[in-house]
């Protein structure tokens, strides 16, 4: 059946959106989009100038003269050039250029020249720059550029970022593992730089991010993406806080804190947790505490009060939570980091932690990925899936401690879970990078 050319249009419209939108994220799927541009547009003339009319994205891939690149591509696309109309892409249709590789930048002789050639391009709004020296960047006379990649450190460099004022977006933040809590909160309160992805680097060292500081500026409103070290409950409360429009988050926590305070301190606590056995059996409040979730000086009641209120509101966005999509939580304490943990000497889990732990999970609707590593028992997934949650169909875990001995029932556990819940898509079950699990649901077309 052939279909009419007003709905073929309207298809190629869509696939270009679709080229559009690859080319603008930097996905780098450059093979891809080459035999879908070929696969389209030498199809017939019509076709061709369809596509021509809705490709809007310019990538420059030449990585040793940036000027050079840039003047050839205009040259081409050029109005007047008798050939153009042979051109897929357009010079008035551009609305987007991509340099992919941070040399073109770096590498520019003449900035003055690349100014000119910018303003040839009547409709652009965007620059997208993969790296770049910030210095160079503060020169490009355009007011709207995004830096795919932007490593955030205590070098001089950074300084200037306050004063780049043409940079609007930044696709993935790293964050060295330094104390940069002030240069953090700088570089988001001076400028109006939208982040969408904020990774931390150094897996030994403690969250670098100041979000309780970061909260009355919004100015993590735009993050949809975090990854990243060890958090506090604490941490986490203001990280949610900060960012209602997160879709993944990625984060380490010391499993042994979380169910010392789950069980109203009824097991060992961690170092982490602050609270040191004292001579006469008590307990009291270390000196030097790391994890600052609560202050030195409360009392034991106190700090109970602090973890309710931090964790009832954690559980009700997680529950509530309409944009989350992804979750990754990691057993990983720094004090402890090379010792292990004290629930992994123990054959499950305290009930009250299992149960507290799983009722967000049990009751939200818009994750649809969880990667839960360390939690040594299949009941946080018996609970998960069994009171009621369909909405999330991949599962994975892996375990961190080459002691646990039960790693055979865990997995028949799992197993026969998946035979009575034929939503999941998928459960892996990895150890010391082998597969114990790989479950993937066969699809019947």
């Amino acid at each position: 059946m052939n279909l009419p050319i007003y709905l073929l249009k309207y298809i190629i419209r869509i696939a270009c959106n679709y080229i559009n939108k690859i080319s603008n994220d930097y996905s780098f799927k450059k093979n891809e989009i080459c035999q879908l541009k070929k696969s389209i547009s030498l199809t017939c003339w019509t076709f061709f100038k369809t596509m021509s009319l809705n490709l809007s994205v310019l990538i420059i891939c030449n990585q040793t003269n940036g000027n050079q690149e840039i003047k050839k591509v205009s040259r081409i696309l050029d109005s007047s050039n008798e050939k153009q109309k042979y051109q897929l892409l357009k010079r008035e249709n551009i609305t987007s250029i991509g340099f992919i590789y941070h040399y073109i930048f770096n590498n520019f002789t003449d900035l003055a020249s690349l100014n000119q050639e910018i303003q040839l391009f009547e409709n652009l709004n965007k620059i997208v720059i993969d790296r770049c020296d910030l210095n160079v960047i503060k020169q490009i006379e355009f007011g709207n550029i995004k830096i795919q990649d932007y490593y955030f450190s205590n070098h001089s460099t950074n300084i200037p970022f306050s004063l780049a004022t043409n940079v609007k977006e930044i696709a993935n933040l790293s964050i060295a593992p330094n104390n940069l809590s002030n240069l953090i909160i700088d570089f988001f309160m001076k400028g109006d730089i939208k982040v969408k992805r904020i990774l931390e680097i150094d897996y030994h060292s403690p969250c670098q991010i100041p979000f309780e500081e970061l909260l009355p500026s919004k100015a993590l409103t735009c993050v949809k993406n975090y990854d990243l070290l060890i958090l506090t409950i604490k941490d986490l409360y203001y990280l949610l806080k900060n960012s209602p429009n997160i879709k993944r988050l990625s984060f380490y926590i010391c499993f042994d804190n979380l169910i010392y305070q789950f069980t109203n301190k009824k097991t060992l606590p961690c170092k982490c947790s602050g609270v040191n056995d004292d001579a006469d059996g008590g307990t009291n409040i270390n000196d030097q505490y790391f994890d600052q979730t609560w202050e030195n000086n409360n009392s034991d009641d106190e700090v109970i009060d602090q973890f309710k209120f931090y964790w009832d509101f954690i559980s009700n966005e997680i529950k509530n939570h309409k944009k989350l999509s992804f979750l990754k939580i990691v057993n990983k304490c720094l004090i402890n980091y090379d010792s292990g943990s004290n629930y992994q000497k123990e054959s499950s889990f305290p009930e009250e932690f299992i149960e507290k732990f799983s009722y967000p999970f049990k009751m939200n609707n818009s994750i649809k990925t969880v990667v839960f590593n360390g939690f040594h028992t299949p009941e946080i997934y018996e609970k998960i899936i069994i009171n009621g949650n369909k909405s999330i169909f991949n599962y994975h875990s892996e375990f961190l401690d080459n002691t646990f001995q039960k790693k055979i029932e865990y997995k028949e556990s799992i197993e026969n879970l998946l035979s009575k819940n034929h939503h999941i898509k998928y459960f892996s079950l990895k150890d010391n990078n082998n597969y114990l699990l790989n479950y993937s649901k066969k699809i019947i077309k």
